[in-house]
């Protein structure tokens, strides 16, 4: 045998060895991800029965994210936050977009709050979203402001920039979710000391997305706020691999409940990550100068049928609505005055 052949075959022979490997390690890896990955998962999703009324091009998926604030041993409870997540892979997109919970709506034909479909279950706050704003979205994920001070933790906190008017409500949410619902004694260790772009803790930065009372904007700035905090936890992650990404979900998924799968769950974060690092974007329906309050000022009225097309607009064109900001606001023009 010359040479020549006898290093050509250990070529082969060792490319032969390093592809086993990897598909062994592989294997081992996929194996133990599966068998680590434990989470609330449901599967009482049935798509027949959420109301689809359009389907989503290739490369966009719609997915309904909710925030409750169950106390321990409450079984019913509404969604203070919900957002549909666009996953854009089309673009390279993460879009969020903020539905206004006191948005008067059709929940199986009776009018009511969004935010109350939640307390017929998940099911039924899928089918409101879709049957209202003629929707596709067939999955979930929920989390209970307790998880995610846990989650943020998981991830090592985020960096945000906190306003001098919202120091003090934050300071004071900070103590009655210490004292009341966690027990902690020493929840001044946990207080914003002064305004600007600082790091947060999970109890910091969850009480920072639930403010709304005493100057600091309401429900329309907490909607800002709490799509700011989930932008700046998806930044923080989404240059991690698909392996570091497995790993921190293995920790991250029990802190939710989710109708996903783990099968559908990686091809998910590996097309998020396919383009690149994905930009991160908000919307809110409704947009300003599209809705006023009810008379006794407990309910969002707007037309839903507009709603639903500046949302398709924006969810499968990526157009918005010539006079309105990512953020659901209104843009100024040139005579308007400043409000702030």
């Amino acid at each position: 045998m010359s040479f020549r052949r006898f290093t050509r075959i250990l070529r082969r022979w060792l490319l032969l060895a390093v592809i086993a490997s990897a598909v062994f390690v592989g294997g081992l890896y996929a194996y133990r991800f599966h068998y680590a990955l434990q989470y609330d998962y449901d599967d009482s999703l049935d798509g027949a029965d959420l109301g689809v009324r359009s389907i989503s091009p290739s490369g966009i998926t719609n997915i309904a994210l909710f925030g409750i604030d169950a106390r321990p041993g409450e079984e019913v409870s509404r969604s203070d936050s919900i957002m549909i997540l666009t996953i854009d892979n089309t673009r390279g997109k993460l879009k969020l977009t903020s539905v206004m919970r006191d948005s008067l709506v059709s929940i199986d034909g009776d009018e009511n709050k969004i935010n109350h479909a939640y307390t017929l279950g998940a099911k039924q706050a899928v089918r409101t979203l879709n049957e209202n704003f003629d929707l596709d979205i067939t999955e979930y994920a929920t989390v209970n402001f307790n998880q995610m001070c846990d989650i943020i933790d998981i991830i090592g906190g985020i960096n945000i920039t906190v306003f001098d008017y919202e120091v003090d409500e934050t300071n004071r949410f900070i103590r009655e979710y210490c004292v009341e619902q966690r027990g902690i004694p020493n929840y001044e260790d946990y207080y914003i000391r002064e305004e600007g772009y600082q790091w947060l803790n999970g109890v910091q930065a969850m009480s920072y997305g639930r403010i709304r009372k005493n100057g600091t904007g309401d429900d329309w700035q907490r909607v800002n706020r709490q799509a700011a905090v989930l932008k700046c936890m998806i930044q923080k992650v989404d240059s991690l691999s698909i392996g570091k990404l497995a790993d921190l979900a293995v920790e991250i998924l029990p802190n939710m409940k989710t109708s996903l799968k783990i099968s559908e769950l990686t091809p998910l974060m590996g097309g998020m990550l396919r383009n690149g690092k994905p930009s991160v974007e908000h919307f809110r329906i409704p947009v300003d100068g599209c809705w006023e309050y009810s008379s006794d000022g407990a309910y969002i009225l707007f037309d839903t049928e507009e709603a639903s097309q500046q949302l398709h607009d924006y969810i499968y064109d990526d157009k918005l609505p010539d006079d309105v900001h990512k953020d659901g606001h209104r843009k100024e023009t040139d005579d308007e005055e400043d409000d702030f």
